[in-house]
């Protein structure tokens, strides 16, 4: 599920500029009615996020489980889902008007501090009638409702039991929101949903932030990753003899040439055209990848999807400049990925830590934007990938000897589920 949220922002009533946000979640059910999922966060960028790459704010990890009356138990609570209980459909069959009240909640975090408030919301919804949405037969529901916080001690004892402490500052809150929500016919599916909001947040002390906008949240089939066998194909790919054998004349000899560089075709995606520093064709438009060195490349399955980790991507020293010996293995890495259709692709730098966190941090986030670069001057579309750096926060060895440090300075690239 994807939300994207386009706002003004106003601070003690001057505009300063407006906040693109973009949520992307994977949940998974568990069998006892328990979802585990992750949370990608970018926000308040200058630019349409939808035609580039992106940098990840944060990425959280949720894990909660609903009760009888459909709300979410959530611990720890890092505030996503943001909404709780809403959107509520009655169990009764309804016609188009008929109205119907429920309460629901949401976590709020303003002013970006790290400590999301969770607010009590009653939502007054109205059945629309069936409508056409690209193509397809949805119902139509209307819903709103007001936003009217005061203080923590102004919720309700069974919202307050389910909320995070309330360590931030905000201390009041009012304002409205509209949405138009739309569910598939066929199955229920939500498909799209749309939120008019208009609020206005106050911190402690008086300052003021107002959101004026909209958010859309679009919802739909997600075509499940089958983890094994990509991660089967995968490994095929990187373990196997990357020569052709193809010889341009003579009968054959039953041997499959070699993957094209510039366009391979395997795990289901689609040819891409010659980019500029890939090698050249061979004979017959076949490339060779004569001498291709072990790829040093593991696959595994992980929460998240199918990743990718490439130990001691080498780089000039301080910096993001790939070396060119390295050329191999993102030739390697631009193949698989090529391959795997209609999946978004998560790039994390990481470094070996040295002492330096605010350096590491900054070279970290750089080095991974530079490997999507990479990638997409092989032919890969700019818009399946997101980014971050993690400097030396995750290391994955002993800092102290250099076979550690090696071992710690490695690009992941996750093939999200």
């Amino acid at each position: 599920m994807v939300e994207r949220s386009d706002w003004a922002r106003y601070d003690n009533g001057t505009y300063v500029g407006h906040v693109y946000r973009e949520v992307r979640s994977q949940l998974r059910r568990l069998p006892d009615s328990t979802y585990q999922g992750t949370f990608y966060v970018l926000e308040e960028t200058l630019r349409d996020l939808r035609n580039v790459e992106r940098p990840v704010d944060r990425i959280v990890n949720a894990e909660y489980t609903l009760q009888g009356d459909g709300t979410p138990r959530i611990s720890p609570d890092q505030g996503f889902p943001a909404l709780r209980g809403f959107p509520v459909f009655p169990q009764e069959p309804v016609a188009p008007h008929d109205r119907w009240t429920a309460e629901g909640s949401r976590a709020v975090d303003p002013f970006n501090e790290g400590h999301p408030t969770i607010l009590p919301l009653v939502a007054q919804y109205e059945y629309r009638g069936l409508e056409d949405y690209q193509g397809q037969r949805v119902h139509h529901i209307f819903a709103k409702y007001a936003t009217r916080f005061r203080s923590p001690g102004s919720l309700s004892t069974t919202t307050r039991s389910s909320a995070l402490p309330q360590t931030g500052t905000l201390v009041e809150a009012v304002g409205t929101h509209e949405v138009d929500i739309l569910l598939r016919l066929s199955d229920g599916l939500p498909l799209l949903s749309r939120d008019r909001l208009d609020e206005t947040f106050t911190q402690a002390g008086g300052v003021q932030r107002r959101y004026k906008g909209f958010t859309l949240t679009f919802g739909g089939d997600a075509v499940p990753l089958n983890r094994a066998a990509l991660v089967a194909d995968i490994r095929g790919i990187l373990d196997k003899d990357g020569r052709s054998q193809k010889s341009p004349a003579g009968p054959d000899t039953g041997s499959a040439p070699a993957e094209p560089v510039t366009g391979s075709t395997a795990l289901g995606g689609h040819p891409s055209p010659p980019v500029e520093g890939t090698r050249s064709p061979g004979p017959e438009g076949v490339a060779t990848l004569k001498d291709l060195p072990k790829s040093g490349i593991d696959v595994s399955e992980v929460n998240e999807g199918v990743r990718l980790t490439v130990p001691d991507l080498r780089f000039v020293s301080d910096s993001d400049e790939v070396l060119p010996q390295e050329r191999d293995r993102l030739d390697l890495i631009a193949q698989v990925l090529r391959g795997v259709a209609g999946k978004t692709f998560l790039v994390e730098g990481h470094t070996a830590s040295v002492g330096k966190v605010q350096g590491e941090m900054e070279l970290s986030q750089r080095r991974a934007k530079k490997i999507v670069d990479e990638l997409v001057r092989r032919g890969i579309g700019t818009e399946r990938f997101l980014y971050k750096g993690w400097g030396g926060t995750r290391p994955v060895a002993d800092n102290q000897t250099e076979e550690g440090r090696a071992k710690n300075r490695r690009v992941e690239i996750t093939i999200l589920e």
